[in-house]
């Protein structure tokens, strides 16, 4: 455990040294997302109640699209220009490896995150701060990367596989009601609706923003969905090309 733990912090330095390098992907990404809520807040001019349904919705928007989108355009990259090989024939496990990256687009997920909520403050938003944002952050972010995985190791080109995971990130992203409530949605799209993680991370954020803290169900979906589409991600990934 002590090796796979030393293993996935090198990697994850390498990627946090990355990161500060292509820092401008993340400013776009940030501005983004707090356009989105600003743009929103400023043309509905919503009561109390619905502006923290928005601002639920834009940082799962946020944090959901930035840590899939990241952690497949990260993985691609590395794979097609050679970087994946130097950890294939090192002794590291593919478990570390995809650790050390997942964690990396999680953090530039959650930076996305603080400036939303920054910008969202400076606005004039009321919502209520609370330590349970953090570890529910970090739940969101750590949802889905596992799908980005398997889509950047197993991609025929660079192109195909950037396309995809950004499609993967805004697909679950649209199909999950976070700027409005699940109700709003034929019955039968609200079935579709709640197999998304995302649209529970949004449930969850609302209740927290509010002041609440009744937040065990969502909480138990997002850690499933954490265990279970990583634990594919690594399983199924294609470490050794044929």
């Amino acid at each position: 455990m002590t090796r796979w733990l030393r293993d996935a912090h090198v990697v994850f330095s390498m990627e946090a040294r990355r990161f500060l390098k292509d820092w401008q992907g993340f400013a776009i990404n940030s501005l983004i997302a707090s356009a989105t809520f600003i743009m929103l807040h400023l043309m509905m001019a919503p009561p109390p109640e619905t502006e923290v349904q928005l601002l639920a919705g834009a940082i799962v928007f946020a944090v959901g699209m930035q840590s899939v989108n990241v952690t497949g355009s990260v993985l691609v990259s590395e794979r097609f220009e050679g970087q994946m090989t130097l950890f294939r024939t090192s002794p590291m496990s593919r478990g570390s490896y995809v650790a050390g990256v997942t964690v990396a687009s999680a953090l530039t997920a959650l930076l996305t995150a603080a400036v939303v909520l920054a910008v969202a403050a400076v606005a004039g938003a009321e919502f209520q701060p609370s330590v349970l944002l953090l570890p529910l952050l970090i739940m969101t972010a750590l949802a889905l990367p596992g799908f980005a995985v398997l889509i950047a190791t197993h991609v025929r080109t660079a192109q195909s596989g950037y396309m995809l995971s950004s499609a993967v990130g805004i697909l679950v992203v649209l199909v999950s009601p976070i700027f409005y409530p699940i109700d709003r949605l034929p019955e039968w799209l609200q079935w579709v609706a709640r197999l998304s993680p995302f649209t529970h991370a949004g449930q969850a954020f609302r209740e927290v923003l509010t002041g609440g803290s009744s937040v065990l169900l969502p909480v138990v979906v997002l850690l499933a969905f954490m265990v279970v589409t990583n634990g594919l991600g690594i399983a199924r990934m294609r470490w050794r090309e044929p």
